[in-house]
């Protein structure tokens, strides 16, 4: 039955690719991408109703505590798992025989362990400390306390998911994320109806919540990965030439080049971007607002208005974690035209992608807000942040494109002058000019790093665009915004009817326009 099923499931591929005159290698790309789009889209979706919820049960001032205590978090996850599944990904694709595979993959599981655990420990036992002489606030305890216990869990995971990203289990790996999101989302909505109208207990159940989820999301993807893995390793090993990108005799040597840059450059940046929460509400009061007002203000722009930005970014975040086990293929077997092929795609498709977003949000930023958040504020941070989201977005393409290409260490530099940068500018902006100094801040340091990261990426891939796209772009965004502003009418039906009329315009008219080998 089971070699029966194969044997169909093959042929069918196969009339597939012949009638769209695509490789199977190229299917299986854009199945993925397209499992890992509806996952992302899915995620992110669920990521902003949630928010919206929180907003509505916590409060303004209470999504400002929440955001000081996950960055603290965001620091203690950055230090357990950055680097670890980019290099589970890297070496699992460039290893060539089964061998080297799987202890690449035991090299990464340790390194897993040791990190969770110093994680931990430091969020256990130092949560005291943090909370009273960093955040300022002792409320923030107890959740700090509970993020400690979920840092193994969280660390190990990522190696999990940077393996099935190198064997294309990309199913997989998106399921787990919807299992974990669904799960977590609802531990914590169970443990909020016991914490009460308190904001500390509040923020420890949705803590317990993401720790419990973690949890549960990792044993299913243990046990995915130790039904899979002899089949998925030798169908792996099988696309290379049986030659180890590295040094097969140290893999531990291999695991750090990458890990090492990766998670210092992340756990400075996480550090510096901490720094950085922290100075916005005290910059906010010097303003002069009060402590409420300030939170608040925070809580709007960065638990309201960033996540309803960043949402469409899940389409390019999805076909950018494919890139890397192509790119890291591409190079163990030296093939500088395929990756500037890759290079040149990847860039004019997230472009294309990016440019439709940012009119998106600057057209319906005031429904978005008040919609979602009833929120007038929200809809104004949305609308000043949507010209910058194609600087955004290319960032990220291109940030993934260079770690695929082992350009770990140029991207630490980077990113370590970005969060500098961040923490200057925040301390000097946000006593003077409030909440739009952070703004201020958010649009130069997202310019900076997308312009150094793509200067090096054309000194490294040399990838090709041609310049005829932007006449082509001026065009699809020009097309969208025209049709959607003969359309008039009010409330939400209005609304979702609009928005669907652009983006089938933009889309449409881009792929008519745009140029065929891009497409």
């Amino acid at each position: 039955m089971p070699a029966k099923e194969i044997t169909v499931k093959s042929f069918v591929q196969r009339k597939i690719c012949s009638v769209c005159n695509i490789t199977e290698r190229k299917l299986r790309f854009f199945r993925d991408g397209a499992v890992l789009t509806a996952t992302g889209l899915f995620m992110r979706a669920v990521g902003v109703a949630y928010s919206a919820f929180l907003s509505s049960r916590l409060g303004a001032d209470g999504l400002g505590l929440w955001t000081l205590i996950m960055s603290v978090c965001s620091f203690a996850l950055t230090l357990a798992s950055s680097g670890l599944g980019l290099a589970a990904t890297r070496l699992s694709a460039s290893a060539g025989t089964p061998e080297r595979v799987r202890r690449a993959l035991g090299g990464c599981f340790a390194a897993a362990l040791v990190s969770g655990g110093i994680s931990a420990a430091g969020l256990f036992f130092g949560a005291g400390f943090i909370s009273e002489r960093v955040l300022g606030d002792m409320r923030c305890a107890l959740p700090l306390r509970l993020a400690g216990l979920g840092m193994p869990f969280a660390a190990m995971s990522g190696v999990l998911h940077g393996y099935f990203s190198a064997v294309r289990r990309s199913p997989v790996s998106a399921g787990v994320q919807i299992f974990e999101q669904l799960s977590g989302i609802g531990a914590t909505v169970l443990l909020l109806g016991t914490s009460g109208r308190d904001i500390g207990s509040a923020c420890a159940s949705l803590v317990a919540g993401s720790v419990i989820s973690g949890a549960a999301s990792f044993l299913a993807a243990l046990v995915v990965y130790l039904a899979l893995r002899r089949r998925d390793i030798a169908s792996l090993c099988a696309q290379g030439d049986g030659k180890s990108a590295g040094n097969p005799k140290n893999p531990a040597r291999e695991i750090l080049s990458i890990v090492l840059p990766v998670s210092a450059a992340a756990c400075l940046r996480s550090a510096l971007s901490s720094v950085e929460h922290i100075l916005i509400p005290r910059g906010l009061k010097k303003n002069p607002l009060t402590a409420a007002t300030a939170l608040a203000s925070y809580g709007v722009l960065c638990g309201m208005a960033l996540p309803v930005v960043m949402l469409p970014a899940a389409f390019l975040y999805s076909f950018t974690g494919l890139l890397v086990p192509e790119y890291a293929l591409a190079e163990a077997r030296k093939d500088e035209r395929g990756i500037s092929r890759i290079s040149s795609r990847a860039i004019s498709l997230a472009v294309f992608y990016s440019v439709g977003a940012a009119g998106f949000l600057w057209l319906f930023a005031g429904e978005l807000g008040s919609f979602l958040y009833n929120s007038t504020d929200a809809g104004i941070f949305i609308r000043v942040l949507a010209p910058l989201v194609p600087v955004m977005y290319l960032d990220h393409t291109v940030d993934a494109m260079l770690k695929g290409l082992g350009e770990q260490l140029f991207c630490m530099k980077v990113n370590i002058l970005d969060a500098a940068m961040s923490v200057v500018m925040v301390a000097v902006l946000c006593g003077r000019i409030g909440i739009w100094g952070f703004v201020v801040t958010i649009w130069a340091t997202e310019v900076v790093n997308a312009s150094l990261s793509v200067w090096k990426l054309v000194r490294r891939a040399s990838p090709r665009v041609s310049l005829s796209i932007a006449p082509r772009l001026i065009l699809s965004l020009s097309a969208g915004v025209a049709v959607v502003s003969f359309m008039g009418g009010e409330g939400i039906v209005s609304f979702i009817l609009r928005a669907v009329v652009y983006v089938m315009t933009f889309a449409l008219v881009s792929l008519i326009t745009l140029p065929r080998k891009t497409r």
